[in-house]
């Protein structure tokens, strides 16, 4: 029973120490636009939003997108963008 406890602590703290010293797959990385926000954008706003079809602005590149960051974000939340008939799970 003795032996049994001690096993136990030791295996803890191995797996405690393992976890302290490798990094974690879970890392928090930093946003990128290229890397995490053009996907989005392509697949959910470039369809009208880019030069020469039906939206106002083009949405394709950082520097046009910027601008309209905060705009952006409100009519996702508010779920008003993308429209429904163009993301089938909005509407």
């Amino acid at each position: 029973m003795v032996m049994t406890q001690t096993v136990r602590r030791m295996i803890g703290v191995s797996f405690g120490l393992m976890l302290a010293i490798t990094p974690s797959a879970f890392a928090q990385t930093d946003v990128t636009f290229t890397k995490d926000v053009a996907q989005i954008l392509q697949r959910s706003c470039q369809g009208c939003h880019r030069t020469g079809q039906m939206a106002p602005m083009s949405l394709v590149t950082y520097d046009e997108v910027r601008p309209w960051a905060r705009a952006i974000r409100a009519k996702v939340a508010e779920r008003s963008m993308p429209p429904w008939h163009i993301d089938k799970t909005i509407g």
